[in-house]
């Protein structure tokens, strides 16, 4: 069963490895471990504000998937606020499956 759940910074590594696992990953993102300092401080800043959610998809004890949802307000259709998804990603291994819908 997949789950979804706010990333923690042990999962990190296979974020970043989703994200430069596509064409546009491969020339600005660097999966090597130990990763860079970079990625930490990122995490730890969209970790630290309430209108940013960092999550994963989950089978098992496998990190599967992920995206980040920044919710943004607005004055429009009466001040509501909306949600921007980015860095949506499946696992190489796990592409063609349904996963993203």
């Amino acid at each position: 069963m997949i789950t979804f759940r706010r990333a923690q910074a042990s999962d990190l590594p296979d974020i970043v490895a989703m994200l430069a696992d596509d064409p546009l990953g491969a020339g600005r993102e660097d999966a090597s471990l130990p990763l860079a300092q970079g990625y930490t401080d990122a995490f730890n800043a969209i970790d630290a504000d309430p209108n940013q959610l960092l999550a994963v998809a989950v089978e098992g004890a496998e990190v599967i998937g992920t995206l980040q949802i920044t919710f943004l307000a607005g004055l429009s259709r009466k001040g509501a606020w909306r949600g921007q998804i980015e860095a949506v990603r499946v696992a190489g291994h796990r592409r063609s499956g349904g996963i993203g819908r």
